[in-house]
This record gives C-alpha cells, structure tokens and sequence, in this order.
C-alpha cells in the first residue's frame, strides 16, 4: 500500500553567514532546537558551539558561494561584503535548490533574534493555503520570511526588472524587502505601487503576483522593541506587554553600546535595551548588572577613543 503523504510541510529556513558568528547566534540556535524546521547553516566554518539536531551544516567556502551565485545568475555579483546576502535572501530556493528538495518551503530568517513558538503562529494549516509568508503585514520583511518550494515562487525574483542591478550593486539596495527605507510609508497605509523607490524590490513583486493568485499570508508578528520594557523569553514563546509573538528582533537593541547578550541564557529569561537578564530587570537589577557594569565600562572606552582621536589631528 503507498505511504498517505504527511499533511505537515517540511519547512527550512537557509542561512549563508560568512564571518565572525555573534553570541547571540547561541540563543537563536537554543530557541529554534525544538521548532518543526530546519535550519541549513551555509558557512565556511562550523561555530564552535553544539548545534541543534535540526540545524544542517552546510560547508562552503566563501570563494565557492560567490562562483555557484554568479554561474547560476549568470552575472557577477558584487560580494564585496558579505552583507550582501540580504538583498539575494530572495534568490535561496534557485540558487540552493539541491540541499532543498525533500522541502515543501523555504525561507530566509536573521540569527539576531529569538523565536517563540513557531508552530502557533507558522502552523501546517496555514502554510497548506499559502504559497508565501511574511512576518510584516504591510510589505516583505526581511528578518523572516517563507516561499513554497515550486519553479514559481523559486524565480519570483526575476520578475523584477532590478533584479541583476541590484545584485550588481555593492551596497545593500533593499531588494529582499522594499527597495529602501519606506518602511514607515507602507505602514501609514501607502501603496509599494505609489512610492517612487529606488528598485522594484520583492515587496512589489510579491503584491503584482499577489493580484495573478500567488496566496499570501501577511501579519504582524515580529517583535522589534527599542526600550527598557522586557521581553519575556520562556518556553511558551515571546511575551511583550502581554501579547506573544513569533519572535524578538535585536536590530534595534544591537545598535547600542550597552547592549550586552549573555548567550548562556535558557527559558525562562528577558531582554530589554541593556541586554539579556535571568531575572526580571527591574531598576535595582539592571543597576547592580554585569549588563550595566559593560556600558559603563564600553562608554568610557568611546569617549576615550575620541580624546586620542582628537590629540591626533
């Protein structure tokens, strides 16, 4: 008798990363160990941490990432940083097509965050009606997003006339999300169609696609904080304010001086602008912390890197 198909879709999120890895990338991997996903961890050298069952190590020099993207483009790509894999996030299902095919999806996530409970938010109802997913509403976010491993959805990037310019580029355009920063402009209700923006970016694709049947899914579930308020990181999820989401975005957190990971951390913990706490941050906490202690002690080094600056000229 032939084996009844699974209704669960085989879900992987591809992570090329060249460079130092972080030590947040141990929470990431910590918070995605017992998710109903793969992660496929392209990079020249393993991290020297114990990596979950399902994370795939994939061993790539970086030389030889850059020759598989410009003979399967059929351009030369501007790899002058390897932070120009975020505007070639779309590309993933082409270009690493043969590591993906027992995949019902593939997907692109970022490794400075934490994921809460996957399966609530991502669920197999869901990602059997839908042919792409995205964390934001109002256009593709990058940090997270999922397209069904088919032909279609697999070369959607082509159908941008910017695709290889952009590509071609060695700054980051904003492909992967809306060409720029109209962030702000799409959430206050403006249509990617009105906006003058520098390339047709995968927003834009994904919404004329969107109108010849390609089923989407977008919702706001991506946390991105800014404050001392905590986040909640415990084994039911993320919490802020009462309300759970997907997953907690460091961008904005990471960008300061004095935010401090402890990567150690298991659930439960919480993570405010000062870092990453095992208990609640109150003021008194977050006063007598080593997280404080590392912003003191990094803005002194600042200020004293200026003094030498200025003696200098």
């Amino acid at each position: 008798m032939e084996a009844i198909k699974s209704t669960i879709p085989k879900v992987a999120f591809v992570i090329p990363y060249y460079g130092k890895f972080p030590p947040y990338f141990k929470l990431f991997f910590n918070s995605i160990k017992d998710a109903p996903l793969d992660i496929l961890l392209i990079a020249e050298n393993e991290p020297s941490m114990a990596l979950p069952a399902n994370v795939k190590f994939i061993k790539k020099p970086y030389k030889d990432v850059q020759e598989l993207f410009n003979s399967k483009l059929g351009i030369k790509v501007a790899f002058d940083k390897p932070y120009k894999f975020c505007d070639l996030k779309p590309t993933y299902g082409y270009i690493f097509d043969e590591y993906l095919k027992e995949y019902d999806f593939w997907g692109s996530i970022d490794t400075d965050l934490v994921v809460g409970d996957f399966s609530k938010f991502v669920s197999p109802e869901i990602l059997n009606s839908i042919d792409f997913y995205s964390g934001v509403k109002e256009y593709v976010s990058g940090s997270c997003f999922l397209f069904r491993n088919n032909e279609r959805c697999n070369t959607l990037f082509m159908k941008s006339r910017d695709w290889q310019k952009s590509f071609q580029e060695v700054e980051y355009t904003g492909f992967d999300e809306c060409g720029g920063s109209y962030f702000q402009d799409l959430k206050d209700g403006k249509s990617i169609f009105d906006i003058k923006t520098n390339i047709q970016s995968l927003t834009e694709i994904i919404f004329a696609e969107q109108k010849q049947g390609l089923r989407c899914h977008f919702e706001n579930i991506l946390l991105e904080p800014k404050g001392e308020e905590p986040v909640v990181v415990n084994n039911n999820g993320v919490i802020y304010m009462g309300k759970e989401y997907l997953l907690v975005h460091f961008i904005y957190f990471k960008a300061t001086y004095y935010f401090h990971i402890n990567p150690d951390l298991t659930p439960t913990y919480y993570i405010n602008s000062l870092g990453t706490f095992k208990k609640y941050p109150d003021k008194a906490t977050m006063l007598f912390s080593r997280n404080f202690f590392n912003a003191c002690r990094n803005k002194i080094n600042i200020n004293l890197r200026k003094i030498d600056k200025r003696l200098k000229i």
